[in-house]
């Protein structure tokens, strides 16, 4: 060997396993993209979880709580610690407010999932000055309310004819706006 010619270090093991790991981490990190840009997530509940109010449903328990005369109304389900629902209040302000202008006869009733919660939710609704048409007990698993806050807008016979859940966006309020 020539003393002026460099001689190249060894690679260790350890460099070795260091490029091996960062190529494994490049490789799952492009499948987690490629998966996730082509094959997205499908909405909807998870597997496992009870069914979600759907167009079409029909609740009897819902028919019970609709005022005399009531052609269509607007259900929303709220509880207690649900900070979405707190969130929306300004937008069920705004919801009433049209509705009494357009003279809509559209119903509000707000439901709660069970008595006790019925006190500290009319106070939030009187707080925003969105005073619902009546504030009711329903139980939720059996209305299938997937979450709070969840709008429905339902027939005279209890029947869904549609829903929104979640704290609405701009375009989602929109839209609810338009059933009135």
């Amino acid at each position: 060997m020539d003393p002026e010619t460099p001689q190249k270090p060894k690679k260790s093991s350890l460099d070795t396993a260091a490029n091996i790991a960062i190529i494994v981490v490049c490789a799952i990190a492009a499948v987690v993209l490629i998966r996730n840009q082509f094959f997205p997530p499908r909405p909807g509940p998870p597997p496992g979880s009870p069914p979600a109010v759907e167009k079409g449903d029909r609740f009897d328990q819902i028919k019970a709580v609709l005022p005399a005369g009531t052609s269509r109304a607007l259900v929303v389900a709220v509880a207690p610690g649900c900070h979405f629902c707190n969130e929306s209040m300004s937008f069920y302000k705004q919801l009433l407010d049209q509705r009494n202008q357009k003279s809509s006869p559209v119903r509000f009733i707000a439901a709660v999932p069970n008595d006790a919660a019925k006190t500290e939710e009319a106070q939030k609704f009187a707080t925003a000055g969105a005073q619902p048409d009546s504030l009711v007990h329903l139980d939720f698993n059996t209305i299938k309310v997937p979450g709070t806050p969840t709008l429905m807008l339902v027939d005279n016979d209890g029947k869904v004819l549609d829903v929104w859940v979640g704290k609405l966006d701009e375009s989602g309020e929109k839209e609810v706006l338009k059933v009135l």
